[in-house]
């Protein structure tokens, strides 16, 4: 049914369904908004659409000349980095050297006061070797003088005869050096 009614009422306004004023009257109507955005509507959509390209152009710009920055920047930052990795290098090797000096001069310095020390330990065995020498000659310098004593049964000046029984012994001891 609704399907008849569309054709009835299409048939009764005229050949196809077009209403003349009123297909004249919308036509007018298009026309003086055409004219008026082409007058003042399009001209600021331009306007800002413009604006829009030149600011996402800006952008891309800058994006490309902060990529181009990044590039140059992490350029400079590996040979920065290289740079400090040589000269680190070449700080731990001079560190090494002035340890291994300074290591040799520590060594040079004990193997000296080894030396100085064994030297003075030789000197102070002498001097006591020396001493004990003396010692044990006076001991036996009175020993033998006792010995003396007791053989020959009677007191004879013990100076003279320390004398020479000192000179005895000092003449021994310089015939077996």
């Amino acid at each position: 049914m609704l399907h008849t009614l569309i054709i009835a009422q299409a048939l009764d306004s005229g050949g196809l369904g077009i209403n003349a004023v009123n297909f004249l009257s919308q036509l007018f109507s298009f026309f003086i908004i055409f004219l008026v955005l082409w007058r003042w509507g399009f001209p600021a959509i331009t306007k800002t659409l413009d604006k829009r390209q030149a600011i996402i152009r800006e952008g891309v710009e800058n994006a490309e000349r902060a990529r181009q920055a990044l590039a140059e920047a992490t350029a400079r930052a590996e040979q920065e980095l290289i740079t400090a990795r040589r000269e680190a290098q070449e700080v731990i090797e001079k560190a090494t050297k002035v340890a291994e000096k300074e290591a040799n001069r520590i060594h040079e310095e004990a193997e000296a006061r080894a030396k100085q020390f064994e030297q003075q330990a030789v000197t102070r065995i002498q001097q006591e070797a020396a001493r004990a020498q003396v010692e044990l000659s006076r001991q036996i310098v009175n020993l033998s003088i006792a010995a003396a004593g007791r053989v020959i049964s009677k007191s004879v000046d013990t100076n003279d005869n320390r004398r020479l029984v000192e000179e005895f012994v000092s003449t021994s001891q310089a015939k077996e050096r």
